[in-house]
């Protein structure tokens, strides 16, 4: 049993995450540079660029998003428009290789990172927090893929049969602050192929088969491709998420179901014979087996109540924890991917550029932006450098001089951004055509 209150720890960034909002980051950027004795001049350049900056990231995104829209559009099972398009066996295979490449670099973009298979099943082996027992059947699905960012902990108060359940004992319990999935169930022909390749047996084959079916028809279909977005799920918790999850009775409740149905269930079996064996009536007899029937239906009404509670703290749960859904995903990442983009690019632009004429190696402007975020917000990460420099870089922002890098002053680059904005404006119409209505 848990005390309800959860205590979360402030977020700890780790890896590349920057764990500020955007327009705070740029709020510090700005102060820094008047406390720093900047200029009127450069200073109001400097918050120019910052506004083109982000408006040219906002067009780049945009067009990514109708992208990723149209990739998806064969396989989002909550399109609720008309569409006359039809797509061929390859053309969907070809949309769903891009579709799930793109998620995965958009995910990384957003500074996610990947659980691999052996930190997934290592996840689904753990016992869970919730003290739920849950199954899953990895077979199910064709492709999956999970991406998860920031790591923090949370306290809970928890009593222990130890204490005979009287004393409450703190623990706490990592977990992933976002979680993303996306996934898509394996058709029913194909699945039967791969667990005939595993040996399975024919009995052991139709009944993996029926739930299979059972499941298919109750929730999703293998026609479509599934995503799903979280916040502060346990790292142990990875089975709820899972839409072909199974609730399974852990041992105590094997153990205390037993001692209580089963001593009941054989006191009433006892009862009922010595009922019959001295009964003479038939009213009687029927009266003994009414009552051995009230008995059955007490100890199959305790299983079943179980089994409610756990659906019930699963789907509480679930509820608790859910952000977002399918193609909602894909927009509230695009949103995240954007965010660090833009605060790596003028973290290091504003690095640079408070060095005035001076080249900086890489090292150099990684150390300062992360003595800055150090300084102004009490975070520690491993500032994304490379990814930094490359988008400056691209944009014409610095000039670069072997290993060393030089911002171009603010003027220049608010002048090479317009340039930029030209250039998209002008291929929009282009790309209207290509991708249609998305």
């Amino acid at each position: 049993m848990r005390s309800k209150k959860i205590h979360i720890h402030p977020d700890v960034a780790d890896k590349n995450f920057i764990p500020v909002s955007r327009r705070e980051l740029i709020k510090s950027l700005v102060l820094e540079a008047k406390e720093s004795s900047w200029d009127n001049s450069l200073l109001k350049q400097f918050q120019i660029l910052t506004e083109v900056l982000q408006t040219i990231y906002h067009a780049r995104y945009h067009r990514y998003y109708l992208s990723l829209k149209t990739a998806y559009r064969p396989f989002n099972p909550d399109k609720d428009v008309i569409t006359k398009s039809s797509w061929t066996v390859d053309e969907r295979l070809c949309l769903q290789k891009k579709l799930f490449s793109e998620m995965s670099a958009l995910m990384q973009k957003g500074n996610y990172e990947e659980l691999d298979e052996d930190m997934i099943n290592q996840a689904l082996n753990n016992e869970m927090s919730r003290g739920l027992s849950i199954g899953v059947e990895l077979d199910d699905y064709q492709q999956v893929l999970i991406y998860a960012r920031g790591k923090g902990i949370i306290k809970i108060q928890q009593r222990y049969w130890q204490s005979l359940f009287l004393k409450k004992k703190e623990i706490e319990i990592p977990i992933y602050r976002r979680l993303n999935m996306i996934f898509r169930f394996r058709g029913i022909e194909e699945l039967e192929e791969l667990l005939k390749k595993k040996g399975l047996n024919r009995f052991n084959l139709w009944l993996y088969l029926r739930r299979h079916t059972r499941l298919m028809q109750d929730t999703s279909s293998d026609d479509y491709i599934f995503l799903r977005q979280f916040r502060d799920i346990p790292c142990s918790d990875l089975e709820m998420l899972f839409p072909n999850s199974t609730l399974r009775f852990t041992l105590l409740d094997k153990i205390k179901l037993t001692a209580t149905g089963g001593a009941g269930t054989v006191g009433g079996i006892m009862v009922f014979l010595s009922k019959i064996a001295i009964a003479v009536k038939p009213l009687t007899i029927i009266i003994a087996v009414l009552g051995f029937g009230g008995v059955l239906g007490r100890q199959v009404k305790n299983v079943f109540y179980q089994q409610k509670h756990y659906r019930m703290v699963l789907s509480r749960s679930l509820y608790t924890h859910s952000l977002d859904i399918n193609i909602g995903v894909i927009a509230a990442l695009l949103d995240q991917a954007l965010d660090e983009d833009i605060k790596e690019a003028l973290l290091a632009y504003f690095i640079l550029l408070q060095a005035s004429d001076a080249f900086l190696n890489r090292d150099e402007v990684k150390q300062k932006a992360e003595v800055f975020l150090q300084t102004h917000y009490g975070v520690s990460i491993d500032f994304e450098i490379s990814d930094a420099l490359t988008k400056l870089r691209k944009d014409g922002l610095v000039n670069q001089k072997g290993d060393t890098y030089q911002a171009v002053n603010a003027s220049q680059a608010c002048d090479y951004l317009e340039k930029h904005w030209h250039d998209l404006y002008s291929a929009t119409e282009s790309l209207a055509e290509v991708m249609g209505d998305g």
